[in-house]
């Protein structure tokens, strides 16, 4: 199939992007001590920027300097305070130095039920909008999940029950008789990865608490767009702190945040609002949210649809797709093969009024051009397959499809990130170490053709 439709320019609020690939919005753990971003964060960045991405979404940068917030422990990127913005400005300074690409910061206030205590604040549960844990329901994994589980023997327990079909196709009340074994299994075996699974009870936020994360969500989004992003998106998917008052599972309050659609809506819509009045209708602001939670008493897709909706008429002008939630990670965040997200797009499309519309998991070119011409979304977004392959969009663009790194959805990429540990990947040798190949992202970019010019007039000066 003829893969042009990819490299048409498209337009979002006052930004033209340059293509229709996008970079997903991943938290590889790369950032340096204390939220500050490194040489490896900009080295990361730019070799996706080299490799042809339209559009870069960054990594959740969380924007919250409360304890509250919840666990630190995916080492994120912060804005929370003026000491960390020349180091977020330059991560935008380094992207924008590479052939037209633009990056948007996807800006969040962190875990609340997804996380625990902050290190250092263990007297302070992570904020949410009910006291509900987290409790992964273990039917939603996948092959590739399993891959990596099989090292701490859990792939063993789930052949004793029967293997993963099995155990993916149990009732309510069958799966509740094997909980207890696998809790017990992971609290002896699993290490930090127990508390990802069975999460700590979160405290109920209070109104002010509330109130409190919208003015520093509203202050640090407006602070980005001055440090050079070209938009911003603001974090409402996968069962993080937004989406928590975003679904009826995680929401069981009574007052003005909870209860309605609308109620359970408003401190997303209020930030948006809020925003707009200070940078006016123009700048691409938009939101990512999860199209389906698939846990049965989560947000569905006919009320995800009512809620992109009312950001839309907050003045949300994209949409990017997501699914799941920790509870259902598997088949949500990370399922084995692509193009699922898709089926999403369509009635997003619809509810925002034909706002442009961002869908994941792709790895396929012929896949993601055939979404994009048939008018299933109008950007694709790569993930895993831009860990795996940082010069798709150049391999695609160049006829060299043959020549692509295809993800392996081994998920060891998720896996590292769970259990703490440097984020690697089986395919691609050299994520994680872009800092140390500059060959990987130097020799395109207009500001290694800066140092160039400047060494050479050196040449030209009186010799000391």
């Amino acid at each position: 199939m003829n893969t042009d439709v990819l490299f048409q320019p498209i337009q979002i609020g006052n930004v033209e992007l340059k293509n229709r690939i996008a970079m997903s919005p991943m938290n590889m753990g790369y950032t340096g001590p204390d939220g500050y971003a490194s040489e490896q964060t900009n080295a990361w960045y730019a070799t996706r920027a080299r490799g042809g991405f339209g559009l870069i979404i960054t990594e959740c940068i969380v924007a919250n300097p409360y304890p509250w917030r919840g666990s630190d422990s995916l080492n994120p990127l912060l804005c929370d305070a003026q000491d960390k913005y020349r180091f977020v400005s330059q991560v935008a300074e380094t992207v924008h130095s590479y052939k037209g690409a633009k990056i948007f910061a996807q800006i969040s206030p962190g875990w609340g039920r997804q996380g625990h205590p902050m290190p250092g604040h263990d007297e302070i549960a992570a904020g949410a909008p009910s006291e509900i844990p987290v409790e992964m329901d273990f039917r939603y994994a996948t092959k590739g999940w399993m891959r990596q589980l099989k090292r701490l023997g859990i792939e063993n327990v789930v052949e004793q029950m029967g293997g993963l079909e099995r155990l993916q196709s149990l009732s309510d009340e069958e799966y509740a008789e094997i909980v207890p074994i696998v809790k017990e299994f992971l609290k002896k075996n699993g290490g930090d990865l127990y508390h990802v699974c069975y999460g700590h009870t979160p405290r109920e936020l209070t109104i002010r608490e509330i109130e409190q994360l919208e003015d520093f969500m509203v202050e640090q989004i407006c602070m980005v767009y001055t440090l050079g992003f070209d938009g911003v998106e603001i974090h409402t998917p996968h069962g993080y702190l937004l989406h928590q008052f975003l679904s009826p599972r995680s929401n069981h309050r009574e007052d003005l945040y909870g209860g309605s659609t609308e109620n359970r809506c408003r401190v997303v819509t209020n930030i948006i609002e809020r925003v707009r009045k200070k940078v006016g209708p123009d700048k691409a602001l938009g939101c990512r949210i999860s199209g389906e939670e698939f846990i049965s008493d989560g947000l569905h897709h006919e009320e995800a649809c009512k809620v992109v909706k009312l950001l839309a008429d907050a003045g949300a002008n994209f949409i990017n797709v997501s699914q799941g939630s920790y509870e259902a990670v598997g088949k949500g965040f990370a399922p084995d093969g692509e193009g699922e997200f898709t089926r999403w797009a369509p009635g997003f499309k619809k509810a925002s009024g034909g706002l442009p519309i961002i869908t994941p998991n792709f790895m396929s070119p012929e896949l993601a051009a055939e979404a994009v011409a048939s008018g299933q979304t109008d950007i694709v977004s790569l993930g895993r397959q831009s860990i795996a392959d940082p010069y798709w969009p150049a391999k695609v663009k160049e006829g060299r499809c043959g020549d692509i790194v295809k993800c392996a959805r081994c998920q060891q990429c998720y896996m590292n990130l769970f259990e703490s540990r440097w984020i690697r990947c089986s395919v691609n040798p050299t994520a994680g170490f872009e800092k140390y190949y500059p060959e990987l992202w130097q020799e395109d970019g207009l500001m290694d053709q800066k140092a160039r010019r400047f060494m050479d007039k050196r040449k030209d000066l009186p010799q000391i």
